[in-house]
């Protein structure tokens, strides 16, 4: 068995630590992982790049089988990359999401309060003053889905989850959204059978009220009765 391959020194460890919260054993193992996928447009020689591709996740084992896979990726490269490329650190930060780590040290933690004490503070202005209504978006729902350096290990999975089916990127979760997803992962599907059943999956964020899309709040609300945790985390990041 052969040695893995080394991180480069031009790459930066401790401030990739300091962004994710993960050891160093953690990160090495990533970029064995990062290292592998690296690929030629044969498949063949390996960290020839330095970045990662939509090509390059197709050789992630039976990724490609899942129905879902064309928006995971673009969602990651939209989320993480830049350009339609990942970089290691790119890589691992998007990993990261799947971790249970908390970022940064004390400092972070003395942020990390406070801005959940801001945020707890706007919830409640907006829904003293009742805005946004229901079915609307606004800037303040496209920034509150943004990832930030000050989100929890369940913040980011939920925020993540939420990018995931937030098609049309406006901040909220609508019908339309919904319906979309369906037809990936459902495939052969009607618009009449996607759109019965959207109804009833947004019904159960908003108690059935016409019209009505969901924001990252009641979607992180709703989730919070279950237990998805440990479902999106992964061995690798444990």
């Amino acid at each position: 068995m052969g040695a893995r391959p080394s991180i480069p020194d031009s790459i930066n460890i401790d401030e990739i630590i300091n962004n994710t919260g993960l050891s160093k054993k953690q990160i090495s193992a990533l970029w064995t992982r990062f290292y592998e996928l690296d690929c030629d447009e044969r498949g063949e020689t390996k960290g020839c790049k330095g970045y990662l591709d939509e090509n390059d996740f197709g050789r992630v084992p039976k990724f490609d089988e899942n129905p879902i896979a064309p928006r995971l990726i673009k969602v990651i490269f939209d989320d993480f990359g830049s350009d339609v490329k990942l970089t290691f650190p790119q890589f691992v930060t998007f990993m990261s999401t799947f971790s249970q780590c908390e970022r940064g040290g004390h400092e972070h933690h003395h942020r990390l309060h406070h801005h959940h004490a801001k945020r707890r503070s706007s919830i409640q202005t907006l829904t003293t003053n009742n805005t946004p209504q229901m079915g609307s978006s606004t800037g303040t729902d496209v920034e509150n889905v943004k990832y930030s350096a000050d989100d929890t290990p369940k913040t980011r999975k939920i925020k993540f989850m939420f990018r995931m089916y937030d098609i049309d990127r406006d901040g909220r979760l609508s019908k339309e959204d919904i319906q979309e997803t369906l037809k990936m992962m459902v495939g052969k599907i009607s618009d009449e059978e996607a759109s019965i059943i959207a109804e009833k999956v947004l019904g159960e964020f908003t108690d059935e009220q016409q019209n009505s899309t969901v924001s990252l709040e009641t979607f992180e609300d709703t989730l919070k009765t279950l237990d998805f945790m440990d479902k999106m985390g992964l061995k690798l990041l444990k």
